[in-house]
């Protein structure tokens, strides 16, 4: 009875096997991989026999519109829609250096798929490779014309354009630009800009923008507050973890606001989802977006809103505190360290820990010669006295037989 596979062959092992082929008599050009490290099986992840790799990328490979391309030019690893798009099903693909999202030679699974609208199947053909009229010589009088459409742009606009802002769209074949200032901060952009026209400040700051959460209190359900709503506002929250140029900050107040309120959403999904469910108020409101070199603090405001109720707190005061926590909980967790390595080696000495263990380097670079050789004369001291003891029970004993036996 035939075993039952796991895997479905490919096209280029049903040949192969229809031929005659057998696992261990096959043409040089075709490899078993074995991806168990167990024995060599046509049972495996890659259909049976796959071709051999330097092989494969000198083939000459043919589009459905005749044009001609080699095998490192091809991809041949896609799966979609049931089929394997591989080299040994005959089912490669290329990208379409015409980058037609509609094409009737091309498959019509490729078609639907916006993903890879432009790729096109190629099949292995005898003929001699060209490069006249090839994939890769239409590719590069594409790159070509695009290089010379994005030139014509930037005329088109005075020279003020930037390739960090730019993107060439494949569907219209045309030069886009979105100017987004938050990108320039990112990438921590200075000197001169080609969009605002002028050399950018050189006085750095950060964009910061005040947060007011109302929140209904789930924890006092049941008693006489419940439904009550809380309200906090956290002031001096910054866009940007690094200080950037003060116009770029500016530039980001007047077109990023969106982006600052989208991305408070995500921070706080969880919790709008689960109040929207359960029927609880939870909202999120950013306020008073501004560019400064350094946060600014109103003190009449705030006592304002703490005389309404409001919990003001600032967003450098939090990460100072917990800037301190963690730095106290480091400096309790060494010290537990120092007293657990102290009491090793005043039970077992130094002389115990390997030469290139952990402890040992901890011990030369915690503790310092001083302070082991103390440890030392202490764990030598305590031993004196354990072994005094010893005698002198071991001596009352003696006295003790000796009274028996007159």
């Amino acid at each position: 009875m035939e075993e039952k596979r796991k895997f479905k062959q490919n096209l280029l092992t049903r040949g192969l096997l229809a031929a005659g082929y057998t696992v261990d008599d096959h043409p040089d050009y075709v490899v078993l991989k074995d991806g168990y490290g167990t024995r060599k099986s046509l049972d495996n992840y890659h259909g049976g026999f796959t071709f051999e790799r330097k092989w494969i990328r000198e083939q000459t490979f043919r589009t459905p519109c005749g044009l001609l391309c080699r095998g490192q030019q091809c991809q041949s690893s896609l799966s979609c829609r049931g089929i394997d798009w591989t080299f040994e099903n005959d089912m490669a693909t290329v990208c379409c250096p015409y980058e037609k999202p509609e094409c009737s030679l091309r498959h019509e699974y490729l078609q639907r798929n916006p993903a890879i609208r432009f790729w096109c199947e190629v099949h292995m053909t005898a003929e001699e490779y060209r490069y006249e009229g090839s994939v890769e010589e239409l590719q590069k009088i594409h790159e070509k014309e695009i290089r010379e459409k994005e030139t014509q742009f930037s005329l088109q606009r005075g020279g003020r354009v930037c390739r960090e802002h730019m993107t060439f769209d494949r569907d219209t074949q045309e030069w886009q630009m979105h100017y987004d200032p938050y990108r320039c901060g990112q990438i921590r952009c200075g000197g001169l800009c080609p969009v605002l026209g002028h050399e950018l400040d050189k006085k750095k700051g950060n964009v910061f923008y005040d947060l007011k959460i109302r929140r209904q209190r789930t924890d006092l359900d049941g008693t006489l507050f419940e439904g009550q709503v809380d309200t906090s506002i956290t002031r001096g929250r910054k866009l940007f973890p690094h200080p950037v140029s003060m116009d770029i900050c500016r530039a980001c107040v007047k077109l990023c606001r969106d982006r600052i309120e989208r991305d408070v959403g995500l921070e706080y999904s969880r919790q709008l989802f689960n109040a929207e469910y359960y029927g609880k108020e939870f909202s999120v409101e950013v306020l008073n977006v501004r560019a400064e070199r350094r946060e600014s603090r109103d003190l009449m405001q705030d006592l304002e809103d703490i005389r309404n109720g409001i919990q003001v707190v600032h967003a450098s005061d939090m990460q100072k505190l917990e800037a301190q926590a963690k730095k106290e909980r480091r400096k309790k967790t060494h010290e537990a360290a120092v007293k657990r390595l102290e009491k090793k080696l005043l039970k077992d000495g130094y002389g115990s820990l390997e030469e290139f263990s952990l402890d040992r380097r901890h011990a030369d670079r915690w503790l310092g010669e001083e302070r082991i050789a103390q440890l030392e004369r202490q764990r030598q001291e305590s031993e004196r006295r354990e072994r005094h003891v010893q005698i002198s029970l071991s001596d009352l004993e003696g006295k003790g037989e000796e009274g028996r036996d007159m």
